[in-house]
Formats: C-alpha cells, structure tokens, sequence
C-alpha cells in the first residue's frame, strides 16, 4: 500500500526526515545501459537519515559494540598515496583519504573505508537499515518533481551546491577530471550539512562520500524490476552505491546514476546513510 504521509502527523525519529511516499520515473534514457530503460516505481514513504553517517557516530558504534571493520580484518582499505589510489595496510575508518588519521575537528565528516557489511552491521544496531536503491533515487530527485540532479535539474554552475572533483581537489589529485571553476572549498571530505539540502531536507545526495544501498547490483535489473518498492534481493556477491563523492566527474553527478562494488571491499571516498521503515 502506498503510503503518503505528513510530517505533521508523524513524530520523525531525530536526525531524520519524511519522505513522502510517491511515484517516479527512475533511470536516465541518456544516461549509462545500467540506467535503462527508465520506468515507474512507486515507493512507500519512510524515514532517512538527513546527513551521511558521521565518524563520530560510527565510532559510538564501535566503542559501544567493539566492532572491527572489513578493513581491518582484509588488509587494509584505499588511499591517494600522491601518486595513485592503493590499498594500504592498517587504514580503516580512522582514517582520511591521504592516510592520515581524522582529528577531533574532523568527526562531523561521513565516515568512510567502510564496506557494505560495515554499514548493514550500523544500521541494525541503530535499528534501522540500508536503503534500496530505488528509495534513495526517489529521494534524491526530490520525490515526483523528478530532479535530475540533487540540487535540480541545472548542471554545476557558480553556485556551490556540493563537494566534487573541483579546482580544489585537482590540485592534489593532478590526473583526475574535474569542474573547471567550480570550489567548494574541500579535498576530501566535508562535514555533513555544509551545502545546502534538496528539496525533502537531506543533504549530500550528491557528492562527498559514495553511499551503499541495499540492493544487490545488476546491471540488467531495471528490465524487470517490479512497481511496487523495488529491490533486488538475488545474490552478485556485489551491492549497490549512489551519490557520487568529493571525487564526482564532471557529467556524472546525475541521480540516477548507478555503481557497485564487493560487499566486503572499503574505500576513502565510501560511506553510507540510513533509513527507517514508519510503522
């Protein structure tokens, strides 16, 4: 049953908001063969997180539970070295994306080097869960208005509505792609909130730090994806990602833009937000 709820009406769990239940076209006709063929999906509304998962949230979790992370169990998680992206020993979540271990200053940043398993594991000791993909879509967009991107439907333009590949990060990462002009005065990652939010209130649906998703990933999977709440629950062995990161190439910041990794893999640019179902 389709729900469509008002915020009124519901008492929204802290650091959380109502996305209203609702229909959308999900896909990209122009966009890459895993975006196609766009479809309607209807999604029943529910609670999200209105920021990443910080490191200081995170790091409740693991002092409260002694959790330890894929990372730090497999070897070790990616960094720029200065000259390219490696897999280092001994980095986990403690840790930026050069390899330096987070300072105090730095907990209101989306944790990151963390694995879907990691996040899944978060999420139900928090009592809530990982979104699927076609509920995140939905709230990127900003639910029936249907946004390409995030902030809208413009591309990137002087208005600095999110942390990507910009004049800043190019000037450490020298290879990388990037939106020439475009500063949005961090490297690496942001403190969570620090561009404005879309249209439901949720902030860094674009940029900053790559999320998980529930779904198993295939490539094929809209060709017979179903209406009602999509998910794909047929193992891959690997899981869904949206939302781009402070890595964000030009041309590919669209919302409905899909990717994947292992669900054992950890990365510098990967975290991760939360949902809650309404009861």
């Amino acid at each position: 049953m389709l729900l469509r709820l008002d915020a009124q009406t519901l008492q929204v769990p802290p650091g959380m908001v109502l996305v209203p239940g609702g229909t959308f076209a999900m896909g990209n006709a122009d966009g890459q063969d895993m975006e196609k063929p766009v479809h309607e999906v209807e999604v029943d509304a529910f609670y999200m997180d209105s920021h990443e998962v910080t490191l200081e949230e995170f790091g409740q979790f693991v002092e409260r539970t002694n959790y330890v992370t894929d990372a730090e169990k497999n070897g070790g998680s990616i960094i720029w070295t200065g000259d390219a992206w490696e897999k280092k020993k001994g980095i986990n979540w403690r840790f930026d994306a050069a390899g330096k271990l987070h300072t105090e200053d730095e907990k209101s940043q989306p944790v990151t080097h963390l694995s879907w398993n990691d996040a899944n594991a978060y999420a139900k000791w928090v009592g809530k869960r990982l979104p699927t993909e076609a509920e995140w879509e939905y709230a990127a967009r900003g639910g029936e208005k249907g946004y390409k991107f995030a902030w809208g439907n413009e591309p990137l333009g002087a208005d600095v509505v999110a942390n990507v590949s910009d004049e800043n990060f190019v000037m450490v990462v020298t290879t990388w792609p990037y939106t020439e002009g475009y500063d949005d005065g961090f490297t690496f990652g942001a403190p969570v909130g620090s561009f404005p939010p879309n249209s439901f209130g949720l902030y860094d649906m674009s940029g900053n730090a790559w999320e998980w998703c529930a779904d198993y990933f295939d490539a094929e999977y809209y060709s017979r994806s179903p209406k009602n709440n999509p998910r794909n629950d047929e193992p891959t062995g690997r899981r869904v990602m949206r939302g781009n990161s402070w890595d964000g190439r030009p041309g590919l910041m669209r919302a409905s833009r899909r990717t994947s990794d292992l669900q054992a893999n950890s990365y510098a640019d990967t975290g991760f937000r939360c949902v809650k179902d309404i009861e």
